[in-house]
């Protein structure tokens, strides 16, 4: 018995000793933190990882370890790979806040990372909550909240309102910061944020200009339903109404609302998706400044509603149409593509009329057809020194067309390009024009996601350090893709005045998502009496750029 006793009181004298000389939870801390201000954001997982191990009932340990491994997957340029660091970040901050869900650290973490992610994950209203009950928490006991933590509480807040079209919240949250950090960077960027909220005056007067006239259908509907309530039903056929005029903000918002009623009805879920597939159809315009995941948040949304129409009416062939087709045609981020060649292969062996089968095969078709591409740009991405990269570049070359525009123009510069690669999304491009000093002029096109989003997410670096988005807005276009393009330049400058003679330099570049591939590429050439020309090819992504300067008469 002594013996055993002996034993018991050596092991805890053991472990005692490594208590001691192990790290405190505040020493993990500040280690991680160190390191993540280094750029060493991986290093500060893994610091939080052993101090999870070491203190595993610890909220805060848990926080902090949720948080690295969120910025880890801010940081990847690997889409599957970020999707999964985030699943992993929610779901260890989740933890953090169910162990104690009075400990702010815990909280503020879960409530950043939620207005960080784009809102079709899902985390946005949680975020919203967890930062608002942290200023709660502040105002009831201010010592278990610091200063600096109020204050980015009060900054996210803003931003997660602004990400929910709550703009007047928004505004009063960063409002708020200018009231309690007077003179600081914080009420710098919170006066800056309210600068750039839209004005509510011009947002009704934008949508009174779009507003359509409304035919006596849906003027009959509105009555009814004022005079006997809000049912299903007639929100339904209002809807659809809304819907087959093209009104789809109107449509999306009765539908939603029939929805909320009638949970079960999938035809009224079939037309939200198909609503919002609508909606997200438009091109990039000015919204975009304000919600640069204006258009992901549509395809997730209307996807969500398109897989509850099936799950309430699996048997129904044209909803598996509908949804086999739009699951090829959506954006990879989906994640819908083999749901819909499931789909698609579904009506093909069903009894669907014959023109419903021949469109499902073409659909099928280039579903596979975008399924090849993946591979093809998994080897660009992966393997862009090997000679099977090559043979993906020769393989889609789309070649280069003359057009020859030298009767009866000018004077005129013509700027001539070939786009040699294709990825799973549109690559931003841009076309623009410097001085020999190096010096803006003018923007030529710019595609439409980098035009309106302009300094909120740049992917054309050069050129938007070089316009500074001084004249983008005339210019901003659809997205151009693999493929020869042709502009033309009138010699004007961005304020419509004739540009003086002499040597100017023409600026092509390019940048693709998901596979993160670039190039730029420039051209000088002469503007005086005489034609000049320049030719350059260089590189895969941009192999061929032409351009012709044609004076008066083309001669």
């Amino acid at each position: 018995m002594k013996v055993l006793l002996r034993g018991l009181i050596v092991l805890a004298i053991i472990g005692s000793a490594n208590v001691v000389q192990g790290k405190t939870l505040a020493e993990f801390v500040k280690e991680a933190k160190n390191y993540q201000n280094s750029g060493e954001t991986g290093k500060a997982a893994i610091a939080m990882e052993k101090a999870v191990e070491e203190y595993p009932g610890s909220s805060t340990a848990y926080a902090y370890l949720g948080l690295y491994i969120g910025m880890q997957a801010g940081e990847t340029q690997n889409f599957i790979k970020a999707g999964r660091l985030c699943t992993r970040s929610f779901g260890i901050l989740d933890k953090a806040v169910s162990l104690d869900s009075l400990n702010p650290v815990a909280r503020f973490h879960r409530g950043l990372m939620g207005v960080n992610v784009p809102k079709f994950l899902g985390k946005l209203d949680i975020a919203i909550e967890d930062l608002e009950f942290l200023i709660k928490m502040y105002q009831q006991s201010p010592d278990k909240v610091s200063g600096g933590m109020l204050v980015s509480a009060y900054d996210y807040l803003g931003k997660g309102y602004q990400k929910n079209g709550e703009n007047e919240k928004a505004k009063t949250a960063w409002k708020k910061i200018v009231e309690i950090a007077p003179g600081t960077d914080a009420e710098k960027s919170a006066l800056e944020n309210i600068k750039k909220l839209p004005s509510p005056t011009t947002k009704q007067s934008q949508s009174t200009k779009k507003k359509k006239p409304e035919g006596p259908t849906i003027t009959n509907l509105k009555a009814r339903i004022q005079k006997e309530g809000e049912n299903p039903t007639l929100l339904l056929e209002l809807g659809i109404s809304y819907f087959d005029a093209g009104n789809y903000e109107e449509a999306e918002k009765v539908l939603k609302k029939a929805v909320s009623i009638d949970k079960s009805n999938a035809t009224a879920c079939k037309y939200l998706g198909l609503t919002l597939a609508r909606m997200g159809e438009k091109g990039y315009d000015e919204r975009i400044y304000h919600d640069t995941d204006l258009r992901t948040n549509l395809v997730f949304e209307s996807m969500k509603y398109l897989d509850k129409a099936v799950a309430l009416a699996p048997k129904d062939i044209g909803l598996r149409f509908l949804r086999g087709m739009l699951g090829v045609n959506f954006p990879f981020f989906a994640g819908k593509l083999d749901q819909g060649i499931d789909d698609l292969n579904r009506v093909i062996k069903s009894d669907a009329p014959d023109s419903i089968r021949a469109q499902s095969l073409y659909w099928l078709g280039f579903a596979y057809q975008k399924r090849a591409m993946t591979y093809w740009i998994e080897v660009v991405s992966k393997y862009s020194d090997c000679g099977a990269a090559q043979m993906v570049f020769d393989g889609i070359d789309p070649g280069v067309k003359h057009i020859d525009l030298s009767k009866d123009r000018g004077p005129v510069l013509v700027i001539d390009f070939v786009l040699g690669f294709r990825d799973e999304l549109a690559p931003q491009t841009a076309v623009w024009i410097e001085d020999k000093t190096g010096k803006f002029v003018k923007t030529i096109y710019v595609s439409g996601f980098s035009g309106y989003a302009k300094e909120k997410q740049i992917n054309l670096p050069r050129w938007s350090k070089s316009s500074k988005y001084i004249d983008s807005d005339g210019v901003t276009g659809a997205s151009i893709d693999l493929g020869h393009h042709i502009y033309l330049w009138d010699l004007k400058d961005g304020s419509g005045r004739r540009v003086k003679r002499g040597e100017y330099i023409v600026k092509v570049e390019v940048s693709y998502w998901p596979s993160m591939k670039y190039q730029l590429v420039s051209a000088p050439i002469e503007l005086g009496r005489r034609k000049d020309q320049t030719v350059v090819k260089e590189g895969n992504f941009i192999p061929y750029l032409e351009v012709k300067y044609l004076p008066k008469g083309g001669r």
